[in-house]
C-alpha cells in the first residue's frame, strides 16, 4: 500500500513539473486530487439482523477517511486524440481497521480520425479495489443506483471499447460499436462475471430533432453461481435488444428523449423459451454553462457484475449541479433514484423466469464551495449518501435481506492545472449502450468537410 502511495504522490507532482513543456508538445498533464472525513453507520455494508437469520455484527459505525490522487495525461494531433489517467484510492476506518482498503484504476481512450467521414475511437480501463467503499469513489451526480452484494469482497475488473463511426452526408451518422468486460472477485470459488456486445446504429439529424435506431447483442457469462447453499452451476444468456430513440430540442436549454423498443432474453444452457420484455426510456434534460440536470426513467434489462444477475429493472432517477448562490461561489450537485430489478434465471423446469424482486434505493447530495467560479475544479464540499436496498427471500423459509447505509462526509477536490473547459457533474441515462446520442440535438446539420487543420465534427453514432 505505502509502494501504491509513493506512485501516486510522484505521478501528481510530474503534473506540476512538466505542465509548461508539454504544453508546448500538443499534451496536456494534470494532476487530481480528492480527499474526504467522515463517519457511516454501515462500515461495510453489512445486512440489518432479522429474527430468522443466524447471529451476526450486523451494521456497524465508524468514522473514516479517504484519499484520492490522480494523474490525467492527453496528447492530441489534428487527427488524433488519446487520453491516459490513473486514480489511486484510499480508504481507512478509525477502528475497523480491517475494512480499510485501496484501489487503483488506469484507463486509455482514443479517437481518430480516420477519413473525413470516418472516426474510429477505442479504450481500455482496468480497476482493483473493494466492494463496500465503490459508490464512495463517485461523485455525487455520478452515483451508480443498483444492487449490490453486501458484505466487503476484493475484486478486479477489466474492459475494452471498440467504436466506428461513418457520416455519409451531413444528416446521417451509421455506428457500431463492441464492449468486452471481465469482473473477477478474489475468493474462493470466485463468481466471475464475462460480458460481451456488439451494437449497430443509424442515426438522422433534422433542424431541432435527433431521431436513430440501434441493434444491440449481447452475451454473459456467469462462473459459480450458488443455487443452493452447496451447489454452484455456470449459466450463460444472450440479450437482444432493439430500439428507436426520438430526441427533441425545446429550447437552447432543454431536450427530451423518448426511446422504445424491445429485449429478448435467452438462457443458453437449457432449452427454455426465450423471454420477450418491452425497454424503453423517457427523459427531460437541462444543460447551461453553468449547470446541468436530468429526469429519466427507464424499462431495460442489463447485467449486474456484482449480483451476478442479467436483470430487468425499472429506473427512476434526477441528477442535478446548478449555483445556489453565485455570489457566495455556492453550488449544490447530486443523484437520487431509485430501481426495482427482478434477475432472469432458470427454474425448476429449466424455464426462463423472473426471480426475487430487489429494491434499491439511493440519494447522493453535496454541498460546494469554491473560491474562484462556480462548479469549478477546486471545491469545498459537504456530502450526504444514503443507500437502502431490500431484496426478496427465494423461498418463505428464508429472511429477506435488507441494507442501509448512511455516510456524512466533508470533502476537498482540485485540479492542476485548472481545466480550460469545464467537464460535466452528471451522468446522462444510456440504457441502451449505443442506442443514440445523449443531450440536446444539434440545430442544424454538421458540415461533413472540415477546416483546414482540423478534425471533421462529426455527430457520433456511438459513444
Amino acid at each position: 500500500m505505502r509502494s501504491g502511495r509513493g506512485i501516486a504522490v510522484a505521478v501528481f507532482g510530474c503534473a506540476i513539473l512538466t505542465h509548461d513543456d508539454a504544453r508546448a508538445q500538443d499534451a496536456y498533464l494534470q494532476g487530481v486530487f480528492t480527499g474526504s472525513i467522515g463517519v457511516t453507520d454501515n462500515v461495510s455494508s453489512a445486512a440489518e439482523p432479522n429474527e430468522s437469520s443466524a447471529a451476526g455484527p450486523g451494521p456497524e459505525a465508524d468514522g473514516f477517511g479517504t484519499v484520492s490522487p490522480g494523474l490525467i495525461f492527453t496528447y492530441t494531433t489534428p487527427r488524433t486524440s488519446q487520453t491516459l489517467s490513473y486514480t489511486f484510492s484510499a480508504s481507512f476506518f478509525f477502528r475497523h481497521w480491517e475494512a480499510s482498503s485501496y484501489s487503483n484504476m488506469a484507463m486509455w481512450s482514443g479517437r481518430f480520425v480516420t477519413s473525413p467521414r470516418t472516426t474510429l475511437t477505442l479504450g481500455a480501463a482496468g480497476s482493483q479495489g473493494q466492494l463496500n467503499t465503490f459508490q464512495l469513489e463517485q461523485t455525487p451526480g455520478t452515483t451508480t443506483i443498483q444492487g449490490t452484494a453486501g458484505g466487503t469482497t476484493n475484486f478486479v475488473q477489466a474492459s475494452f471499447n471498440e467504436g466506428f463511426s461513418f457520416q455519409p452526408s451531413p444528416v446521417w451518422a451509421l455506428g457500431q460499436g463492441a464492449t468486452f468486460l471481465v469482473y473477477n472477485p478474489l475468493q474462493d470459488l470466485p463468481q466471475r462475471t464475462y460480458t460481451v456486445s456488439n451494437t449497430l446504429s443509424a442515426q438522422r439529424i433534422f433542424r431541432h430533432d435527433t431521431v436513430s435506431g440501434a441493434l444491440s447483442v449481447g452475451y454473459t457469462h456467469f462462473d459459480n453461481v450458488p443455487v443452493t447453499a452447496d451447489t454452484v452451476e455456470d449459466r450463460d444468456q444472450l440479450l437482444t435488444t432493439l430500439v428507436a430513440s426520438w430526441q427533441h430540442d425545446l429550447g437552447r436549454r432543454f431536450s427530451s428523449q423518448l426511446d422504445v423498443g424491445g429485449v429478448v432474453a435467452t438462457d443458453l444452457n437449457g432449452g427454455a423459451d426465450s423471454l420477450v420484455r418491452p425497454a424503453g426510456l423517457a427523459a427531460l434534460r437541462y444543460t447551461h454553462d453553468r449547470g446541468e440536470a436530468e429526469l429519466a426513467y427507464a424499462y431495460t434489462a442489463t447485467p449486474n457484475v456484482f449480483l451476478q444477475q442479467i436483470q430487468l429493472s425499472h429506473q427512476l432517477t434526477l441528477r442535478a449541479a446548478a449555483p445556489l448562490r453565485p455570489a457566495w461561489h455556492l453550488s449544490v450537485e447530486g443523484s437520487a433514484g431509485g430501481q426495482i430489478a427482478q434477475p432472469l434465471e432458470p427454474n425448476a423446469a429449466g424455464e426462463l423466469v423472473t426471480g426475487p424482486t430487489t429494491i434499491a434505493v439511493v440519494t447522493d447530495v453535496a454541498l460546494l464551495w469554491s473560491p474562484v467560479v462556480v462548479i469549478p475544479d477546486f471545491a469545498l464540499a459537504l456530502r450526504y449518501q444514503h443507500t437502502n436496498q431490500h431484496t426478496e427471500a427465494r423461498t418463505s423459509a428464508l429472511p429477506d435481506t435488507r441494507i442501509v447505509r448512511n455516510a456524512v462526509l466533508v470533502s476537498v477536490s482540485g485540479a492542476f492545472p485548472r481545466r480550460m473547459e469545464p467537464g460535466s457533474r452528471i451522468t446522462m441515462t444510456q440504457p441502451f449502450g449505443s442506442a443514440g446520442p445523449v443531450g440536446p440535438p444539434h440545430r442544424d446539420p454538421t458540415p461533413i468537410e472540415p477546416p483546414e487543420g482540423t478534425e471533421p465534427a462529426t455527430s457520433d453514432a456511438t459513444p
